[in-house]
């Protein structure tokens, strides 16, 4: 009788513990370790036709961002090497390309599978979470020194110290 019990009582276990430590596993695949990634169908191009300049945004998330402000930069600075978007728009003859990469942070408003919504009712951009944006990096065939912006952002978005560079030298 007692085990009866024993083997009914580890099979119930194994029927609810396997599947719930499963489900745990596959929600928390964040393993605490830094990755960014672009955030899909969030990438821009300003400036066709007759403009002087044509415009590229594209925009990221990183995942676990380094708080260290100088870190955040190097990473940004690495990602921009690693992941180069000049090449992706050709330009005629006598305009130039401007190119903006923007870094969020993911967050309660800002998940890591966000999507642009341009529903009828209500819209939900990313210029509507600017509170989650944590690095930027300008530049231009004109002049093309990296320009970043770096911060450090309470969880309500206010920013609480900013780091401009222009290449690795420390700005006002």
């Amino acid at each position: 009788m007692i085990r009866a019990n024993a083997k009914v009582l580890a099979l119930i276990v194994g029927v609810l513990f396997v599947p719930l430590s499963l489900v745990g596993c596959a929600r928390n695949e964040d393993s605490g370790e830094t990755r960014i990634f672009e955030i899909e169908n969030t990438e821009e191009v300003f400036g066709k036709g007759d403009e002087v300049d044509v415009t590229v945004r594209k925009h990221y998330m990183i995942l676990n961002p380094p708080e260290d402000l100088t870190e955040l930069k190097e990473l940004v600075e690495e990602y921009g090497k690693e992941h180069p978007i000049e090449g992706g728009i050709d330009v005629a003859e006598g305009k130039s390309r401007l190119f903006h990469m923007y870094f969020y942070r993911e967050s309660d408003d800002l998940p890591r599978d966000w999507q642009p919504d341009e529903g009828y009712l209500s819209t939900d951009r990313l210029e509507h979470h600017k509170n989650d944006l944590i690095a930027a990096m300008r530049w231009s065939d004109v002049d093309p020194r990296k320009r970043y912006d770096i911060y450090d952002k309470s969880k309500d978005g206010k920013v609480v110290e900013r780091l401009r560079f222009v290449e690795d030298q420390l700005v006002e």
